[in-house]
């Protein structure tokens, strides 16, 4: 509903009906003649005001005090005052501008510029309150679709997890302990290394999303290499390692199902989460910061999982026997800042693997 009250504060009486008379025939004019007296018309129909004329030197309270309050209380981002005076000072110019003021118009009035002043600061007001409100509306319906993609995006996660799973490849345990624990260390990261990371809340459930396709490209490699029982060849273990950038194939074909966030996320964390902080690792042997974050948290959360769960070849690490090779480098070369995210979230990450411990 639109404003069309104009509120003029003014004791001069013949200030107030002449300024009345300019805009009687277009607005409803309520008048007042001191700062007391507009508060009080204030309180009470401030939704229908869409200017407020207000005489700088008034008795009881004046221009000057009535906008101070004005102004504490919020008013003036909701409705415009116009200042009216005989002379202009630059510090008490300055004074009402800082206050909220948002124009001022000079007495002996002329009657066009008062006009001319007066409906353009109400219609640029009604503009800029109906451009908030379209903002407004539109970031709802930006954060209803952002819902809407997010939850497609998780559940074209796990559909893609759970083929990896029906092949029996990877447990579903293995899959949501890999979740659970880069959930954990993002978190640490953000809470302890957010700027240096520049991880955000919304990167942390994207990274916990997205981890579960770390091994997707494993349903490329032949069986008979995957499921050997002894151990692999050199040339066998190419392959295995070509899961990386298979996997990143596959992630190609599927990414116009994604958003571009989940899109470089999960590709990055597929194709680098075997690198290795100290240049060691594989596919591209990258080093140090070079590594994205989101590999790097998912990596660790891999080796310690694989540490503490049976393999063909070996039985399951006990949790402080895997702790101590994860952060004394017998499982690979971490950053120091991750190891220190890791070690703060032991106990948190010990007791969320505990659940699947059976």
């Amino acid at each position: 509903m639109a404003r069309n009250t104009i509120l003029v504060a003014d004791d001069d009486e013949e200030n107030r009906d002449f300024l009345k008379s300019l805009f009687q025939d277009d607005y409803t004019v309520a008048v007042t003649a001191n700062g007391r007296q507009a508060m009080e018309f204030l309180m009470q129909n401030h939704q229908d005001v869409a200017v407020l004329l207000l005489d700088m030197h008034m008795p009881v309270v004046d221009g000057r005090a009535l906008l101070k309050v004005l102004k504490v209380k919020g008013v003036t981002q909701r409705i415009p005052v116009v200042m009216m005076t005989t002379t202009l000072d630059d510090e008490l110019v300055k004074e009402c501008y800082e206050n909220g003021a948002v124009d001022f118009v000079l007495k002996p009035f002329n009657a066009a510029i008062v006009v001319g002043r007066v409906k353009n600061t109400i219609a640029l007001y009604h503009n800029s309150a109906q451009l908030k409100g379209i903002i407004s509306q539109q970031t709802a319906q930006i954060k209803e679709k952002n819902k809407e993609l997010k939850a497609t995006n998780d559940r074209l996660m796990e559909v893609m997890s759970s083929i990896v799973e029906f092949r029996n490849l990877e447990s579903n345990a293995h899959i949501k302990k890999i979740k659970g624990i880069s959930r954990i260390l993002a978190e640490a990261a953000v809470a302890n290394y957010g700027r240096d990371y520049h991880l955000t809340p919304e990167m942390v459930d994207i990274i916990e999303s997205s981890s579960a396709l770390h091994d997707i490209g494993m349903i490329t490699i032949p069986d008979s290499i995957l499921l050997k029982p002894g151990k692999l060849t050199a040339d066998e273990f190419e392959v295995v390692k070509s899961h990386t950038t298979r996997g990143c194939e596959i992630l190609e074909q599927i990414q116009e199902l994604q958003s571009k966030e989940y899109v470089k996320v999960s590709y990055n964390i597929c194709r680098h989460h075997h690198e290795k902080f100290d240049g060691s690792g594989y596919p591209d042997h990258l080093a140090g910061d070079a590594i994205p974050v989101e590999a790097q948290i998912v990596g660790l959360a891999d080796v310690y999982d694989s540490l503490i769960s049976d393999r063909p070849f070996r039985d399951a690490f006990d949790p402080e026997k895997a702790y101590s090779m994860v952060t004394g480098g017998e499982a690979g070369v971490f950053s120091e800042k991750l190891l220190d995210c890791f070690t703060r979230s032991r106990d948190q990450i010990e007791h969320f693997c505990a659940k699947y411990s059976s």
